[in-house]
């Protein structure tokens, strides 16, 4: 498992509108303005994204970067620049043969961070990339809608798949493992650190959703696996009320997701 502030190191990436606008001088003519094709949309973000954050990405993985800006500043890139409402720059896109704002997004972030470090865009191959996949998906759609004995080898693959999963994370962190967890606070999505101990594992089982794209794809049942972790140590003490009140503490245990915990190593 990945180390999970490397996630956290792209903060500035994530919430990159708020610190642009508070920590470095970028016009309101330079926020508002909406790039009408792909090369002028990198260019964009060398201009808007503060020196601090372009330093941090250039230390960054392509795959650390793209994983962590998707959510911040993919987000805002596609509620800004029109992607949602076919403005310009989705029409350039469109010309292109890529129709979906995710992809356009990641095409922009990808073609950036690539122009950060001196690399080819290699534009062709991301636009094939693209394209095959929604191939692929139509493909695959089409045959859980139709195939009934191919749906069902699915459902049972999907199933086996997250329970094998549950118990791989169950043996990488046996009972009495010390770890360190990012826990909420608020509803706002804050989280801080604590450190703790695994004391009991918990299933949660979500039912209703369906296996592909549509709803006419096979019914399953998907598996949360959570961790109870007694609390060792408050990493931010001051934040140790809010912890136990957000999370309705007893006996100093919460209950966690596995995504969100750290082996400490002895």
């Amino acid at each position: 498992m990945k180390e999970y502030m490397k996630y956290y190191l792209t903060l500035t990436i994530l919430f990159f509108p708020f610190l642009t606008l508070s920590g470095q001088e970028v016009s309101k003519k330079e926020m508002k303005y909406k790039p009408i094709n792909l090369e002028e949309a990198v260019i964009q973000l060398t201009k808007i994204l503060p020196d601090t954050t372009q330093k941090k990405i250039l230390s960054m993985t392509e795959e650390e970067f793209l994983g962590g800006s998707h959510f911040g500043l993919g987000m805002w890139i596609r509620n800004n620049w029109g992607l949602w409402r076919g403005g310009e720059l989705a029409k350039d896109f469109n010309y292109k043969g890529i129709f979906h704002p995710d992809d356009m997004s990641g095409i922009i972030l990808k073609c950036y961070y690539r122009q950060l470090h001196n690399q080819d865009w290699e534009l062709d191959e991301q636009i094939k990339f693209y394209q095959n996949y929604w191939k692929e998906t139509r493909e695959y759609q089409y045959r859980l809608e139709n195939d009934t004995a191919f749906a069902r080898q699915e459902k049972i693959k999907y199933e086996s798949s997250i329970r094998e999963r549950n118990e791989k994370l169950k043996l990488e962190f046996p009972i009495g493992t010390q770890v360190k967890v990012w826990v909420d606070h608020s509803d706002f999505a804050l989280r801080t650190q604590i450190i703790g101990e695994v004391v009991d594992w918990r299933v949660k089982v979500s039912k209703g959703s369906r296996l592909g794209t549509s709803r006419k794809g096979p019914e399953i049942e998907s598996e949360y696996l959570e961790a109870k972790v007694r609390v060792v140590e408050f990493m931010d003490i001051r934040k140790k009320k809010r912890i136990e009140r957000y999370n309705k503490m007893t006996n100093s245990e919460l209950w966690v997701s596995t995504g969100l915990m750290k082996k400490i190593e002895e």
